[in-house]
C-alpha cells in the first residue's frame, strides 16, 4: 500500500516509513530555511510483489530479458486515489531529477524508479523474499515555473562550497545564496549533506543527501557547468588565473613519471600484460596499480582491462575476458590486492570494447563473483569504442555503469571503415565531422543520465575535437606523458575561445 504524507509534516517517528534524510528536509523547513511544497511517496510493496510473482521468472537472466513485459504490466496499474487527491490541481511535478506533467505519468515515473531498485538488488543478493520491501521513499517536488536545478555541498578541502548545475543556469547573485544556504543547512544539521536544489520563484532545497565525496568533486578555484540535462545553457566562473576546468588523466601504462597539473592516473591494460609471461607481467601490473594509486591518493586511478586484440573482427575485449579466464584473473587477483592489502580504494575499473549489452552484464557477474561489485569505491566505466555502443548507449546505461571512455580513434575508425594501424589510409582520421555528428546524441543522453565521460586517444589533440569536448561538458581527457604540458594549454585556450564567442 502506498502511503504519503507532505514534506512539511514529517516527524522524526517517520523516519522507518518515509527515510531519515527526508525527515532532515522537513526539519531544514521547520528551522526557516527555503524548502520546495511537495510530498514523500512510498513504494506499493504488494503491488509490485504481486506483479513479479504473476511473471513467475524463475532466474535473473530471465527477469532481465522479460524487464519490457514487466514494463508493459506496470503502465496498466491504476494511479493510487490517495495520490491523485495529494496531488489535486497540481501538473507539474519534479521526481529524482526528471520534469513531469501528469499525476499519471507521475505515477509511471515512480514505478519505474521502483523498478530499477529491485532489478539492482536482485543482481546483487539474487531473488530474495523481501525483493520490493523498504524501497526507497520518492519525493515529489510540486513546480510552477522550474529554470535550473542541482546539487550543493560544502567541501572541506577546497574551503568553499561546490555548486553543480544540472539543468539551467544561475546569476551570480544565486550563486552566493546557495553558498549561504549550504553552510546554513550544515549548522541546522550539525553534520555535512549535499544538498538538491531548484530554482522556481526562488531558489530552494528539494532533497538532503549524505555528503560523499567523490572523484567528480571541482578542482580549486573554479566551478564549471557545461551541457546540463536538457539544456545547452551553460555557466562559467573562473578566476584570473586558472587550470582547466577539464581533468587531464596521465597515461602510465608504460615507464612511470609523475607530471605536475595531473588529476589522475589512467591504465591500459593490454600494454602492461603479457600473456607469454604471466608472472612477470602480473608482477609488472601490481606495481604499476600500487604505486599510481599512492601517488595520487586523493585522484582516480582508471584501470581497462586488458583489450588483447588480434585484428580487426577479432575475438578481443570483454568477450575474451569472459572466455579467457588466464587473461581476466590476473586484473582482478591485481585489483583485490591493492584494494584489501593496501587499503587503495580510489583505483576504478574500465571494462574495454564492448560488442553487446550482453557482454556487459556477464562481464559484471564475472567480477562480481570474484567481489569486485560495482560501488562508490569501486566504480565500473564503460569504454565505448564500436558505433553500436552509441546506439544502443540507453540499454549499456540502464545497465548501470557509473561513466564512460570515449575512445575516439576506435570509433573512428569503425566508424569510416579504416584501420587506424595502416599508414597509407591515416589521413581518414583527420575527418572528424562526421564523428563529432554521430556522437552528438550519445553524449545528450550521458549528460541526461547524470555521468560523466572522459575522452581517450589521439584525436583529444585535434582542435575540433576537443572543442567538441569542451562544449559537451567532457570530465576529462587521458594523455601520454609528453602530450600533458600542450594538453594543459589546449584546454585553457580552448576554454577562453568558448567563453569568447558565448560573450559575442
Amino acid at each position: 500500500m502506498t502511503e504519503i504524507l507532505p514534506i512539511k509534516v514529517l516527524r522524526d517517528e517517520d523516519a522507518p516509513i518515509f527515510g531519515s534524510l527526508n525527515i532532515l528536509l522537513a526539519k531544514l523547513q521547520r528551522e526557516g530555511l527555503p524548502v520546495a511544497t511537495g510530498i514523500v511517496v512510498t513504494s506499493p510493496n504488494l503491488v509490485l510483489k504481486t506483479t513479479l510473482e504473476h511473471f513467475d521468472f524463475g532466474s535473473k537472466e530471465v527477469f532481465e530479458q522479460s524487464l519490457n513485459l514487466v514494463k508493459k504490466e506496470i503502465q496498466n496499474l491504476p494511479v493510487p486515489g490517495i495520490l491523485e487527491r495529494e496531488t489535486k490541481g497540481r501538473n507539474n511535478f519534479l521526481v529524482s531529477g526528471q520534469k513531469v506533467k501528469t499525476v499519471k505519468k507521475l505515477w509511471l515515473v515512480m514505478l519505474f524508479i521502483w523498478l530499477d531498485q529491485v532489478k539492482e538488488r536482485l543482481w546483487i543478493d539474487g531473488f530474495t523474499k523481501g525483493l520490493t520491501e523498504n524501497l526507497e521513499p520518492q519525493i515529489v517536488i510540486f513546480i510552477k515555473n522550474l529554470s535550473s536545478f542541482g546539487i550543493a555541498y560544502w567541501e572541506k578541502e577546497l574551503d568553499d562550497s561546490v555548486i553543480d548545475i544540472k539543468s539551467g543556469s544561475l546569476v551570480p547573485v544565486e550563486f552566493k545564496k546557495l553558498d549561504e544556504l549550504v553552510q546554513l543547512a550544515n549548522k541546522k544539521l550539525l553534520i555535512p549533506h549535499t544538498y538538491e536544489w531548484i530554482k522556481d520563484g526562488g531558489i530552494k532545497v528539494t532533497r538532503v543527501l549524505p555528503y560523499t565525496p567523490s572523484v567528480q568533486a571541482d578542482t580549486p578555484g573554479f566551478t564549471l557547468h557545461l551541457g546540463g540535462v536538457n539544456s545547452g545553457d551553460s555557466q562559467l566562473h573562473l578566476p584570473g588565473e586558472h587550470r582547466s576546468v577539464v581533468k587531464v588523466f596521465l597515461n602510465l601504462s608504460t615507464g612511470f613519471t609523475i607530471e605536475d597539473n595531473i588529476d589522475g592516473v589512467y591504465l591500459v591494460g593490454e600494454k602492461m600484460f603479457d600473456l607469454n609471461k604471466p608472472q612477470n607481467s602480473f608482477e609488472e601490473l601490481v606495481f604499476k596499480l600500487v604505486e599510481s594509486a599512492s601517488a595520487f591518493p586523493n585522484s582516480p586511478v582508471f584501470l581497462k582491462l586488458a583489450d588483447m586484440s588480434e585484428g580487426m573482427g577479432k575475438v578481443r575485449g570483454t568477450l575474451r575476458l569472459i572466455h579467457q579466464q588466464s587473461l581476466l584473473d590476473p586484473f582482478c587477483e591485481a585489483l583485490t590486492f591493492a584494494r584489501n592489502k593496501k587499503d587503495l580504494i580510489n583505483i576504478h575499473i574500465v571494462i574495454p570494447f564492448v560488442r553487446g549489452v550482453n557482454e556487459l552484464q556477464q562481464i559484471k557477474r564475472d567480477l562480481a563473483v570474484k567481489k569486485l561489485v560495482r560501488k562508490n569505491s569501486l566504480q565500473q566505466w564503460l569504454e565505448v569504442a564500436v558505433p553500436e555502443n552509441i546506439i544502443n548507449l540507453e540499454e549499456y546505461l540502464v545497465t548501470g555503469v557509473d561513466g564512460v571512455v570515449l575512445n575516439l580513434d576506435e570509433l573512428s575508425a569503425h566508424l569510416s571503415g579504416y584501420d587506424q594501424n595502416q599508414a597509407d589510409v591515416s589521413f581518414y582520421k583527420h575527418e572528424v565531422s562526421g564523428l563529432l555528428k554521430f556522437l552528438e546524441d550519445g553524449v545528450k543522453l550521458i549528460h541526461k543520465s547524470r555521468i560523466p565521460f572522459i575522452a581517450y586517444g589521439s584525436l583529444t589533440l585535434n582542435p575540433e575535437v576537443l572543442e567538441f569536448l569542451i562544449e559537451k561538458g567532457v570530465y576529462g581527457v587521458v594523455v601520454e606523458r609528453f602530450e600533458a604540458p600542450s594538453m594543459v594549454d589546449l584546454l585553457k585556450q580552448a576554454e577562453r575561445k568558448m567563453i569568447l564567442r558565448r560573450s559575442t
